[in-house]
């Protein structure tokens, strides 16, 4: 029997989005309060003093979570332990309902050296003692990048944003995901109404992932988003960001979103014709694996 531990999140009226649901950036904050809760509770917990780097985290949206009733209930075991890292599972429900699956994967961190270190014996068996199943998810589309191309979006970081350790925290990414799509798709949401509440038609996020490739530092001036469309199917699409430095050209991570259209109880409808033009430009290609 897979031991797992298990976390209550409590859902706050500001997680809620237009449609009335739980946003989808606040669930990897609360994965990120589960996996503090489990760490601090066990024996290594001067391992958040060292730091821990998250590398990447996928996350995938099965049913919306809503404010009030029951709470929401996370289960965490560890699904893979390597030299250097090893990758946190989680379902997340709220009361019968399955309303989600992820991974984080993360990595010790050696504060003094600014690197990743290996996983002490001691740590390893403590991970061990949490072990469980792989997860395992559709594969999310992606593309080589090709520079100038696709939609830009400058990201303005906020100072509560910043982690004890002086990085923008890792949930803070999926943010920036978020006002990137947002912002690409601005003038025909103004147009088609979507976005407001008690609107007939809504943009549900399926699934995302995201890469972290190198820390990010809070600073006045803005960094950029860059956002591509890698497929967009009859109700669904995909998309590309990559959050980055346009001075010096550094990528500080990429995440990859399918988005699917849904009317106002949240089934599939398909994309409309104003959508479809004003992707146009920022469309990589039209073929991937994933989409309705």
């Amino acid at each position: 029997m897979v031991t797992q531990y298990i976390y209550q999140a409590r859902v706050r009226w500001a997680d809620q989005d237009a449609q009335h649901h739980v946003n989808n950036v606040v669930y990897v904050d609360y994965l990120q309060e589960a996996r503090v809760d489990w760490i601090l509770d066990g024996p290594h917990p001067e391992l958040l003093d060292h730091g821990i780097a998250i590398a990447g985290q996928h996350v995938e949206y099965l049913s919306p979570a809503h404010f009030g009733g029951e709470g929401i209930v996370i289960r965490l075991w560890i699904a893979q332990v390597r030299g250097a890292r090893f990758t946190v599972a989680y379902e997340i429900s709220q009361g019968d309902t399955l309303v989600a699956r992820a991974t984080t994967d993360c990595a010790p961190y050696d504060l003094e050296t600014g690197t990743v270190r290996r996983l002490t014996e001691a740590e390893r068996g403590w991970l061990d003692d949490w072990s469980g199943p792989e997860l395992h998810f559709r594969e999310l589309p992606s593309a080589e990048w090709v520079e100038g191309f696709g939609f830009a979006y400058p990201v303005r970081v906020r100072w509560s944003e910043v982690d004890a350790f002086g990085h923008i925290n890792n949930v803070a990414f999926l943010t920036f995901l978020q006002e990137a799509r947002v912002a690409a798709l601005d003038e025909v949401r103004t147009s088609e109404g979507w976005g407001r509440p008690g609107a007939d038609v809504s943009w549900l996020v399926a699934a995302q992932e995201i890469e972290y490739r190198t820390e990010m530092h809070y600073r006045i001036e803005p960094y950029r988003a860059e956002l591509v469309v890698l497929r967009v199917g009859t109700s669904s699409m995909s998309l590309q960001i990559r959050i980055g430095d346009p001075g010096s050209g550094i990528v500080y991570g990429v995440g990859r979103v399918v988005l699917v259209c849904a009317d106002a109880e949240g089934r599939p409808r398909p994309i409309s014709a104003q959508v479809r033009e004003a992707l146009r430009p920022i469309t990589v290609h039209p073929g991937g694996p994933y989409g309705h």
